[in-house]
């Protein structure tokens, strides 16, 4: 059993309390997380995997999300920053969502809007970085909120005690010093709010957060950001079990909470935090194993950086020699230049096989050894929580430590790219708590100025900046370990915690030529769970570039966005306006720099212009035509409106392509009614023909309405689907809980169409890109058209200038969706087509609650279930071109009122977190498609449409028998560009 630690000034006076974890009694501290409890009890497996694996204690932050728990009922809540109660029910699995274990609401029923809070200065973060920029802004009259996500203030770093524990002195320097800060900042007058959490940054002056639950705005003129930092990830087999967790984690156990993480503890990494953590355990009379240091054994010719830190924090440098010979005299072995091999355990951690490193990071395969233990912390370095700050916009650069990582561009002050807005501590970029403590210090005095406060520059924290920095580079000199490889690591092996994707998997996409962090995401689902990336984006990267020599930029990681951290779903649903139709914007050339080799000129039967659903569609039926096709793409495939589409199958109209709320009175939406039924029907059989699980589930459509008026709209527009052959019927709200029994009662019926369903885009388009290459499609990346000329004569085709060298064409087909309309500026064609910015939500995985596509007759609502679990929830709300990021943004506004509008059709919604808030890309027209030649420039097709993922296959298939055969089956006059002639 893991034990309580001792400490001679330290008491336990939180009164005891029993909980229940899994049916079984357990004895905790009133004060103290579950994590810590469970832990002194020695109960180490919690979250259970959708392969069906546990997973335990890992980051001991939150950031990880692998020790969630349902605490009475509410679902999938953070054992580490949970506290105990007397009598709580706690157990490992998610409820089942059935009536007898429903999904109970993780929030308090929301008010009729967020509050509203104005604040001078607003500071994200309560470690050493935010606790010293509040307490120099408010000293110079600025009024200043600190939002901490920790139970207590302090951060990583300063680690407080729990109010379990007691001492009537603080126990250690890092300690004093900590309460020492927290109390100044209090006594100056600083506000701060403990266990909020900021999910989204929306712009310099506004950002979202939970204050006691609830749903806040805060209004600020000037913003810092110090989130601190997450230890960066060390894959090897087994890094996953119950029982491998950061030295972090452990360390907040052992400091914090007085809990050993385990009866034998084994700690490896690199740098002192080991050390210390090692010591600390010691003295609290836990068994230490060994320590395993990846870097080798510090030699004479070190003296120089040893007498840099001796000059520069003679302190720290103490303090390190002390913990050394703690352990020595402990009998406790330091073994330099050693790192994990990997971890073996039947369930939890039982052993740990390590190995002697070679000047490349390579393990000695002969000096391998093996440790009983059934506890290993690991702390290989830090990754800077770069979230918000990426969010905003502010510019990052590439740091090539450890595995690489984005940091904030600042300056010394901690002033970002973005005006008021400033990064300070290891959430820009590692270098400490003292680093930490004088670039707070420089921004609180950089924002109070901004706000027109006197608020000198002082002089004595840029010199302990200079002192700490000079410090840290001779640390970093000391403890250089050899660099990071990941070649040896094995295909087998986790890389990414939440999705359970593997290294061979992400190999082999790499290898396929899907190798940017976009398309591997997009393939294989990395960096799409709770921790939404932070412990597998740099791994994937450093991946990338080992496989390819081509290392990401930092512009190509995963975009930034939010919420920052999954929140409650029902903490952020409002009632919103409801507005008319989608708002057309112009977006501009998303083109990003990405390098691939200039070719010679190439010629083609025809060009398709865009590689997103439509142009992978047409690709496929072209080629199996026996037509010469190139597909080029500014980017890469289903980058943009086809990779963000939520992958719903419509057939029925949706309620904005009927009635007042249609475009052009209904007529080109209501004409394109077949097409649908034979759209789904090639899905179908593009997906046989591929061979591979698209997910295509035509489990039937629903809108729902919940009012009389609702219900004659949908009497009306069913009558004219079933006039266009659309089986569409009105049921009654008896019928519609029969169909699907978890949608609120309130309902007072729906139209049903048995056609509809969905599909997964993020395999689909890739699916039918494959197929299409398989017979000899070929497809350019990074290819952007710029300029297309006309031949001379009928029939004589075109010249197309691209990025990469130019193309010879005898026919193109403009399948660039909401740019359409520049492709066919090139060519004098006014093609009337704007993008409409459209925001998604998907929440955490779910027990199954819907089957159908469920949407609503008055509001804008789409609603699945997807094969992951998670309930994807869109419709039609709007989003925003974010111009210095160039890329589309959810906004707050439609964050809010989508999940309200989902609450009110499903109450389990607000029992879920959401994961994700994305944007992607409608194209809007008149509400049917464009497709067939253009009149007077020969040789040049549209291949367009709106509601385009269900659309694609038949447009495509349409265009390619007009070019094959010259004609079409079915008559294509509404759906031709002379309609706007």
């Amino acid at each position: 059993m893991s034990a309580r630690l001792t400490h001679p000034s330290i008491a336990a006076t939180g009164r005891p309390v029993r909980f229940w974890y899994d049916g079984q009694p357990v004895e905790g501290l009133e004060g103290e997380t579950i994590a810590a409890a469970l832990a002194a009890g020695g109960i180490r497996e919690m979250r259970h995997t959708r392969s069906g694996e546990r997973r335990g204690l890992y980051c001991g932050m939150g950031a990880c999300f692998d020790c969630l728990v349902t605490v009475d009922g509410r679902a999938s809540q953070r054992a580490c920053l949970t506290k105990v109660a007397e009598g709580q029910q706690v157990r490992s699995a998610m409820p089942a969502g059935t009536p007898s274990d429903p999904l109970h609401p993780l929030a308090p029923a929301a008010a009729s809007a967020p509050e509203q809070r104005d604040v001078d200065l607003l500071v994200i973060g309560a470690g050493p970085a935010g606790l010293s920029a509040a307490l120099a802004a408010r000293r110079a009259g600025a009024g200043v909120l600190v939002l901490d996500e920790r139970l207590q203030p302090g951060g990583q770093f300063y680690k407080p005690l729990a109010p379990s524990q007691r001492a009537e002195a603080p126990p250690d320097r890092q300690f004093a010093d900590g309460l020492a800060l927290e109390r100044e900042a209090l006594a100056a007058g600083v506000q701060i709010a403990q266990g909020a959490q900021v999910w989204a940054a929306f712009s310099p002056r506004e950002v979202g957060a939970l204050i006691d639950g609830r749903a806040h705005v805060i209004a600020c003129r000037q913003l810092v950001i110090a989130p601190g930092a997450y230890e960066r990830p060390v894959p090897f087999p087994g890094w996953t079990l119950p029982g491998v967790m950061t030295t972090g984690a452990g360390q907040t156990l052992a400091r914090a909470y007085r809990v050993a993480p385990g009866r034998r503890v084994l700690i490896a990494g690199n740098g002192p935090l080991n050390l210390q953590l090692a010591a600390e355990l010691l003295a609290g009379g836990a068994d230490v194993v060994a320590v395993l240091e990846s870097a080798p054994r510090p030699s004479l010719r070190q003296w120089r950086q040893m007498l840099t830190a001796a000059r520069t924090a003679p302190d720290l440098l103490h303090q390190g020699w002390r913990y050394l010979r703690t352990l020595r005299a402990r009998g406790v072995r330091v073994l330099w230049g050693h790192a994990v091999a990997a971890a073996e355990g039947q369930g939890s951690l039982q052993a740990v096989e390590a190995a002697r490193l070679d000047a490349h990071g390579r393990a000695l395969p002969d000096t391998a050894r093996r440790f009983e233990a059934d506890t290993l912390c690991l702390g290989y370095g830090f990754i800077p929580s770069t979230e918000l700050a990426r969010m905003l916009g502010c510019r990052h650069r590439l740091v090539d430590r450890h595995l690489g990582y984005p940091a904030t561009v600042t300056r010394e002050d901690g002033a970002s790219s973005l005006e008021g807005v400033y990064v300070v501590g290891d959430g820009a970029d590692m270098g400490g708590s003292r680093v930490a403590l004088a670039r707070g210090r420089l921004a609180g005095c950089a924002a109070a100025r901004q706000l027109g406060l006197h608020a000198p520059e002082p002089a004595d924290a840029i010199d302990a900046l200079h002192r700490a920095e000079r410090f840290q580079q001779a640390l970093w000199s000391i403890y250089a370990a050899p660099p990071v490889t990941l070649a040896s690591v094995p295909d087998d092996t986790l890389l990414c915690r939440c999705e359970e994707i593997r290294f061979g998997t992400v190999r082999e996409q790499i290898r396929a030529g899907r190798d940017t962090l976009a398309a591997i995401k997009r393939n294989t689902r990395l960096g799409m769970g709770r921790c939404q990336g932070r412990y597998c984006a740099v791994t994937a990267a450093r991946l990338v570039g080992e496989l390819t020599g081509r290392p990401p930029e930092v512009e190509q990681y995963f975009a930034p966005r939010p919420p920052a951290k999954p929140v409650p779903a029902g903490a952020l649903g409002f009632e919103k306006p409801e507005w008319g139709g989608h708002k057309p914007a112009i977006t501009p050339n998303l083109a990003r720099p990405v390098e691939h080799a200039p070719f010679t000129p190439q010629r083609t039967d025809v060009l398709v212009i865009g590689a997103g659903v439509l142009g992978s569609c047409l690709a496929y039926y072209l080629s199996q035509a026996g037509q010469d096709v190139t597909v080029a793409d500014r980017d890469d495939t289903n980058l943009q409106a086809s990779g963000a589409n939520a992958g719903s199958l419509h057939v029925q109209l949706l309620s904005f392509d009927f009635g007042a709320k249609a475009q052009a009175g209904g007529g080109p939406a209501a004409a394109t009614l077949p097409l649908g039924p034979m759209s789904v029907r090639l899905w179908q059989e593009i997906e046989a023909d591929c061979g591979e699980d698209l997910e295509v589930k035509i489990t039937g459509g629903l809108m729902v309405a919940d009012s009389e008026a609702g219900m004659r709209f949908l009497e009306a527009k069913a009558a004219l689907e079933r006039s266009h052959g659309i089986d569409t019927q009105v049921i009654d709200g008896a019928g519609l809980r029969r169909l699907s029994p978890a949608l609120s009662e309130q309902l007072l019926g729906a139209a049903h169409c048995p056609m509809e369903g969905k599909i997964n885009p993020l395999r689909a388009t890739y699916a039918v890109a494959r197929r299409a290459q398989q017979r000899g499609a070929r497809l350019l990346r990074g290819c952007d058209v710029q300029h297309i000329e006309r031949r001379p004569g009928d029939g004589a085709g075109f010249v197309v200038h691209t990025s990469r060298g130019t193309l010879h064409a005898g026919r193109i087909v403009n399948a660039s969706g909401a740019w359409s309309s520049t492709i066919g500026q090139m060519l004098g064609v006014n093609i009337p087509v704007k993008g409409a910015p459209l925001q998604m939500i998907v929440t955490e995985p779910a027990p199954p609650r819907v089957d159908h596509l469920v949407a609503h007759a008055d509001r804008h609502l789409s609603l699945k279930q997807a094969a992951s679990g998670g309930l994807i929830i869109g419709g039609g709300w709007t989003a925003a071109f974010h111009a210095g990021m160039r890329l589309n943004r959810a906004e707050r506004a439609s964050i809010e009122g989508n999940l309200w509008v989902a609450r009110q059709v499903l109450p389990a919604v607000s029992g879920l977190h959401v994961v994700r808030c994305w944007a992607g890309m409608n194209v809007n027209i008149d509400g049917a498609p464009i497709i067939g030649e253009v009149p007077g420039v020969p040789g040049f097709f549209n291949a367009v449409t709106s509601n385009g993922y269900t659309l694609a296959p038949v447009t495509a298939r349409l265009v390619t028998d007009l070019i094959v055969r010259g004609r079409t089956d079915i008559d294509i006059t509404p759906f031709r560009i002379d309609r706007f002639l």
